[in-house]
């Protein structure tokens, strides 16, 4: 019989802020996010990719905390794939942040359609004289779910996203005083021998605006 390889989920692990941390509204918040992962690796040894982890940071209007969501299929196959090297989600970088390109494509069948073909086939010329290079290697079932979640979310005014291990970020100038919920997560690379079975991990704590 043969021996089937496991693969682990990651331990991922918000170090700083610290849980129930209270923020003034116009000061900055630092962050460092530790992730270790059987088969990927540690990040404190500088093994794990730091523009694969992702920090989300969400108001919550009600005050108590969202579900968790491990498997957010789009958020997880924007931060296995090379997005993140040419997109931002509010700032530009070599392309279109990700909040612009919902901007300016409305959430019709037509336009999904043509991001989908755009992000596999490549394009040239769309946001000026930057080049979209094709990504044969992408399954179609992520690309469909980049798009989707660009459509849906790439706009929320309740949410911003940082990728990176570490780094500090400040709430927008119109930020509401209350609870915001800290979400870090890392997708891993799966087990060579089965492809697609990535697993997620997470951890979440909130913090306040005073």
């Amino acid at each position: 019989m043969a021996f089937q390889q496991e693969n682990h989920p990651p331990i991922v692990k918000i170090v700083s802020p610290q849980n129930n941390s209270i923020f003034d509204k116009d000061g900055s918040v630092t962050y460092q996010i530790s992730v270790s992962d059987k088969e990927d690796g540690e990040s404190k040894f500088d093994e794990i990719n730091p523009k694969e982890v992702l920090l989300e940071v969400r108001f919550l209007k009600n005050g108590k905390t969202a579900p968790a969501n491990p498997q957010n299929n789009g958020l997880n196959s924007i931060m296995t794939s090379n997005c993140i090297t040419c997109h931002g989600f509010n700032t530009k970088a070599m392309g279109p942040s990700f909040s612009d390109i919902n901007k300016r494509y409305p959430s019709t069948k037509a336009n999904m359609d043509s991001l989908v073909k755009r992000i596999k086939e490549g394009s040239v010329g769309i946001w000026g004289k930057e080049k979209m290079p094709p990504h044969p290697e992408l399954p179609l079932a992520d690309i469909k779910n980049i798009v989707q979640w660009i459509a849906k979310n790439a706009t929320d005014p309740n949410a911003n996203y940082y990728a990176g291990i570490d780094g500090y970020f400040r709430f927008k100038p119109d930020a509401q005083k209350g609870v915001y919920q800290l979400t870090a997560s890392y997708t891993d690379h799966g087990l060579k021998d089965v492809p697609g079975k990535k697993l997620t991990g997470e951890d979440v704590i909130t913090v306040r605006i005073k």
